[in-house]
């Protein structure tokens, strides 16, 4: 029976593509040119064999050594905190100091947490306490988010508890959800105690909404229990929207009500807008209402444009129509303006092309001004080009001033047109003065006209 030497050393030098080629050749297979010497010179059981056996182990094995001692000196910080800290603040500017500094922060072992805050302490300026200090408490909440809390609760109210609770609450949280929220309504009042319930209850929400909501509601009246549900109520609007929506519009009136409500409708239309459509009728205000159908319309306009765009077209009252359609057209735009363009063309609502042309080629022209140009430059003329000319100009003269111009130039009406040409220009010869001036001379302007836009000087700022 072989021993494992044998079997390695058989198994290494048995016959490759690569053992075709001499040790003395170079390319590709090079590396194994050894295997190759040692079988030609040695023999499979010779004498030689045998004596190079060992050497030959260890030259298979020593790099992959090499590299593991390697990795396991980078891996870890030879260096003292107090050392790390002092080759920080070495740096000369201040802006490298401070990395360097939050750096050492955020790669501290647990063992290592109370004497970095001793440290940062004992730091002279007041930023580089802050500085070593925040990453610190932050890199305490990742690693023991019930202790990091318990401290930073502990803490003078300030920017520094502030910014530290903004984290390991989170942190403590998505850990122990029941515990992170009793734990900060057991902090003294104040800012920092309105972060954590918040920011718990959103952390909370997002795991069990429905254990967090019984929590929230069993909170005495006040300013924590409303920052809990309002947390709580933004999460359950996307994660289960047709749960929702009873409770929500049953909210008193106001900002907050009305932005939840835009979400339960965006959100519910995405898996049936038809629903969402038919909840945002039977609500009972008016505003309500219309705010809701509009939302719904411009999420389903997401999966399916042509159709929300086609639904939109028949709502009545006009005012509701135009809001639906123009929201639905928009989004149909970041999808497809050439579709969505051609569309608005069709319609035979002519009250609806001025604006919502204006509302694609926004979209449209600053991604490819080239293409919305073209579309544009095909309507007959009239005063539905000539606004489309004006919309084009308002997003394409800062990209693209040349073709802004150019098509400035076709608007019907001299005084427009003028002040078109003459805001295209500005960007223009901010960009390429040599070019726009060429052109400029070109145009049938007066001479009077050129002369005022080549002196007057450029007050643009990009």
């Amino acid at each position: 029976m072989q021993s494992i030497e044998q079997v390695g050393v058989e198994r290494a030098t048995r016959p490759l593509r690569s053992a075709t080629r001499r040790p003395q050749e170079r390319g590709r297979f090079a590396t194994h040119a050894r295997f190759h010497s040692v079988r030609r010179v040695a023999g499979r059981d010779g004498p030689v064999a045998r004596a190079t056996r060992l050497q030959f182990l260890a030259a298979l094995l020593l790099p992959t050594l090499l590299v593991a001692v390697a990795g396991a000196q980078t891996s870890r910080s030879p260096e003292t905190i107090a050392a790390r800290i002092e080759q920080a603040c070495a740096e000369k500017k201040i802006d490298a100091r401070l990395n360097a500094l939050g750096n050492i922060g955020k790669s501290l072992a647990l063992a290592e947490i109370p004497e970095a805050l001793k440290a940062a302490d004992n730091l002279k300026a007041m930023r580089e306490q802050l500085a070593l200090n925040d990453t610190t408490l932050k890199r305490w909440g990742e690693l023991a988010p019930a202790e990091a809390f318990a401290h930073v609760a502990a803490l003078p109210e300030g920017l520094t508890k502030v910014e530290a609770i903004r984290s390991i609450a989170v942190a403590y949280a998505r850990s122990n959800s029941p515990a992170a929220a009793g734990a900060a309504l057991k902090m003294k009042p104040g800012r920092a105690r309105n972060e954590a319930i918040s920011l718990i209850s959103e952390a909370w929400a997002r795991s069990d909404v429905n254990a967090a909501l019984k929590w929230a509601n069993a909170l005495p009246d006040g300013a924590l229990k409303q920052a809990a549900l309002r947390s709580i109520y933004f999460v359950w609007v996307h994660s289960d929207p047709v749960a929702a929506s009873p409770v929500v519009q049953n909210l008193p009136p106001g900002d907050m009500r009305n932005a939840l409500l835009m979400n339960v409708a965006a959100n519910w239309a995405v898996t049936d807008p038809q629903a969402a459509i038919c909840w945002a009728k039977a609500l009972p205000v008016e505003a309500d209402k219309e705010l809701g159908i509009v939302i719904a319309v411009e999420s389903w306009a997401d999966s399916a444009p042509l159709a929300a765009a086609q639904y939109a077209a028949k709502l009545m009252p006009q005012t509701l129509k135009q809001r639906a359609v123009l929201a639905a057209v928009e989004r149909w735009a970041m999808q497809d303006p050439q579709h969505a363009f051609d569309w608005i063309l069709k319609s035979a609502d002519k009250s609806l092309h001025d604006e919502a042309i204006a509302r694609v080629l926004n979209v449209w022209t600053p991604v490819s001004a080239e293409s919305a140009g073209r579309a544009l430059d095909r309507l007959p003329v009239g005063p539905i080009r000539d606004n489309a000319i004006g919309a084009y100009v308002e997003a394409a003269s800062s990209w693209q001033p040349e073709a802004a111009a150019r098509l400035a130039l076709k608007t019907s009406d001299a005084t427009l047109r003028q002040q078109r040409v003459e805001q295209c220009f500005r960007f223009w010869r901010a960009f390429d003065p040599e070019s726009a001036k060429r052109w400029l001379k070109g145009t049938d302007f007066s001479e009077d006209i050129k002369g005022a836009w080549l002196s007057s000087e450029s007050t643009l700022e990009f």
